[in-house]
């Protein structure tokens, strides 16, 4: 096995001694089957890895607060010339030929960063080199002497450095703002537990019906092959006694009818068993190499203790129930973006400073590392900035959508707190009923038990007849069925009730 829950290794282990030809169903205890489902549920899987990603959401909104790094680096080089008349009253005696080649080369580093306030901060350093070499060759039309003149840039090197912080003073100002997204995103992963917490109480709820309509099935089987064996045992007794003379041949097909109905209840059952055995193994163990051949529920249906009062019972649910927390956590998440959406309608005020160092143009780049490093060229700039959309409409339906999403939230919230209050009365009332129904069938079956014992002594006497033995058979299986359904009632009623309170996950540990 290589999912099986360490619970069962115990039994997994004491089961080597069954052998290889025919191996016995897996001992189960409900326990052990929720743990099972808590792990080996695809479903359950699948809400795992949901409540990852959106755990992942938080981090990834912390990422606009990282320190971001860039750099740049270009080489480039560019040759052009032209011929053009010279300005000089003698246009049509001189023609000027200019060649011009042209070196770039840049590189930049830059780090900038957002804090917690709304306010940014870059550190850039630029260098660059710049040269031009021009070549001016002038000639008189049509021979006459060729002039040449050379001349280029001699300080191709020059550099910037500066510090720079832009600090928002109305919109975009403020913690609140500025981590809006992130305390949204918390708030949005805290519910994504809750909502987790919510799936995983509906999928144990699932399996502990699947384990107890297993259990019913294998006991229904047992008792119909009760009735059954009866109904056989007391037809070869018929039998017997026509052949000693001690009863009509008209009393026989009424009991032959009752072993065939029998028998018919009996292929049922054996229906009702496979399939509920499939739906618990197949939800239990999904990957067919780990499902063992046939579980064996050794938990009998109990009735359970009396539940807690319906007070405390509501108590639990409103602060142990998923819903409520997920509720709580999105009203807080709108109200954040709602405050966000609200300062974004402010008019755009910011400031900024900058400290700047620049250098002279240098033939090497030494010198401008000399500048910088003795401040030679120490500058500063202080600055506002303004703007403001007028009309503002778009920044205002924002607001408005996010003041209803509050809103809704609040519904939301209130809705559910009532829906939570009316679904943990009715499971109240449902397991209270169910107990009660428990001592009802333990009682009928009791007399059902009696009476048919009563027919047969009164059979054995010679005061009925094989009808009415037959009807109090049938009586006691109905009442036997009555119990059981009964018990499995009070068994899922418990764990709805759990379920509503908010504590499933807590009862199951």
């Amino acid at each position: 096995m290589k999912r099986l829950h360490l619970t069962l290794l115990p039994l997994l282990v004491a089961g080597l001694v069954w052998g290889a030809e025919a191996p016995a169903p897996l001992p189960l205890t409900h326990r052990q089957a929720l743990l099972l489902g808590a792990s080996n549920l695809l479903q359950a899987r699948i809400a795992r890895e949901i409540r990852e990603q959106i755990r992942q959401f938080p981090e990834a909104e912390r990422g606009a607060f990282d320190w971001q790094l860039s750099a740049s680096a270009s080489n480039g080089k560019l040759a052009f010339g032209e011929v053009n008349p010279r300005f000089s009253g003698l246009a049509n005696l001189y023609l000027t030929a200019l060649n011009t080649t042209e070196e770039t080369r840049t590189a930049s580093l830059g780090i900038s960063k957002l804090d917690a306030i709304g306010g940014t901060i870059n550190l850039n350093l630029n260098t660059g080199y710049n040269s031009f070499y021009n070549q001016v060759n002038s000639q008189t039309l049509p021979f006459g002497p060729m002039a040449a003149l050379a001349f280029g840039t001699t300080n191709p090197y020059s550099g910037n450095l500066s510090l720079t912080y832009t600090q928002p003073l109305l919109r975009g100002f403020g913690r609140e703002v500025t981590e809006a997204r992130l305390q949204a995103a918390i708030e949005q992963a805290k519910g994504a537990d809750e909502s987790f917490r919510g799936r995983m109480m509906e999928l144990l709820t699932l399996v502990d019906h699947l384990y107890w309509n297993q259990v019913y099935a294998r006991q229904n089987l047992a008792n119909k092959t009760i009735a059954l064996e009866l109904a056989k045992k007391h037809l070869q007794e018929d039998r017997d006694r026509i052949e000693a003379g001690m009863l009509a041949p008209i009393e026989l097909p009424q009991v032959q009818a009752a072993v065939a109905e029998w028998e018919k209840e009996v292929l049922a059952a054996e229906a009702m068993l496979m399939n509920a055995q499939a739906a618990l193994l197949q939800n239990l163990f999904p990957d067919e190499t780990d499902r063992p051949p046939a579980l064996n529920p050794v938990d009998p249906p109990e009735a359970g203790p009396m539940p807690v009062p319906l007070a405390e019972a509501k108590a639990l649910a409103f602060s142990h129930r998923p819903e409520l927390a997920q509720a709580k956590y999105s009203l807080s998440a709108n109200r954040t973006i709602e405050k966000a959406a609200s300062n974004a309608t402010l008019p755009q005020l910011d400031t900024q400073v900058a400290v700047i160092r620049d250098t002279s143009t240098y033939a090497d780049v030494n010198g401008i590392w000399n500048d910088w490093s003795q401040a030679r060229y120490p500058g500063y700039y202080v600055g506002l900035t303004f703007s403001y959309p007028i009309g503002n409409r778009a920044r205002l339906a924002r607001l408005a959508q996010a003041k209803a999403a509050t809103r809704s939230s609040e519904y939301v919230m209130k809705d559910t707190k009532t829906t939570v209050g009316l679904d943990v009365e009715q499971a109240y009332t449902d397991l209270t009923t169910a107990r009660k129904q428990v001592d009802a069938a333990d009682a009928a079956l009791a007399f059902r038990q009696e009476s048919l014992d009563a027919e047969m002594e009164k059979l054995a006497n010679g005061l009925s007849t094989s009808f009415f033995v037959l009807q109090r058979q049938s009586e006691l299986d109905q009442a036997r069925t009555s119990d059981l359904e009964a018990r499995i009632t009070a068994e899922k009623a418990r764990t709805n009730l759990e379920r509503a309170m908010g504590t499933l996950i807590d009862a199951v540990n």
